[in-house]
């Protein structure tokens, strides 16, 4: 399961390669790159997912990992042509907490569940990562700057999933559990904080 995991994350890094190729050296890439790592709720949520992947073991990180790459690159792409009037943070946030109870529990879940907690996550924080329209902005710099803000949201999923299979059994599964209490309290307060304020105003 491991080696067909890996060889499929390969084939998909590959397949982004001409595109990271054409976006290379640009400021544009750069920022999107950068994009995800300003945005709480995005951070939080991939974060969350990226406990419970782990916790799940290897079947669903195989499944999930090339799953959620190809949902965000579609909406990273719709962007373009569809703008949502939700607010994000109100969707990602209750999501990140969602996941992070699920790590807490430590329940043994089909991967459907999590193959549609990753879609859910792909699609609200790729159309959350829309460039704004300059008049005059070349698309090739807008494409520029949504794959590097794919890359970023893939590689911290990654990367957090691996490590997080790594620990899953440490402890008898409870440093896991105590890091999905920490999303969980994290996405609690940045949402409390975000409806105190739209309260306020």
């Amino acid at each position: 399961m491991t080696k067909q995991m890996m060889a499929r994350l390969t084939l998909v890094l590959c397949c982004l390669l001409p595109v990271v190729s054409f976006a290379a050296g640009t400021n544009f890439f750069i920022q999107g790159l950068s994009h995800p790592l300003m945005v709480p709720a995005h951070l939080i949520v991939t974060f969350s997912l990226g406990l419970l992947l782990g916790q799940q073991g290897w079947k669903h990180m195989g499944i999930v990992l090339p799953f959620f790459i190809l949902v965000i690159g579609a909406s990273l792409v719709m962007t373009r042509h569809y703008n949502p009037s939700w607010n994000s943070e109100a969707i990602l946030l209750p999501l990140a907490a969602i996941t992070g109870v699920l790590v807490i529990l430590k329940l043994q879940l089909h991967w459907i569940i999590t193959v549609v907690l990753a879609a859910a996550a792909a699609v609200v924080i790729g159309l959350d990562s829309a460039v704004p329209m300059i008049p005059g902005l070349q698309a090739r710099k807008i494409y520029a700057s949504l794959a590097g803000s794919g890359l970023t949201v893939f590689g911290l999923l990654l990367v957090i999933s691996v490590i997080a299979w790594s620990l899953r059994n440490l402890l008898q599964g409870i440093v896991l559990r105590v890091l999905g209490a920490w999303a969980t309290a994290g996405a609690v307060l940045v949402l409390t904080l975000l409806l105190a304020n739209t309260t306020a105003a």
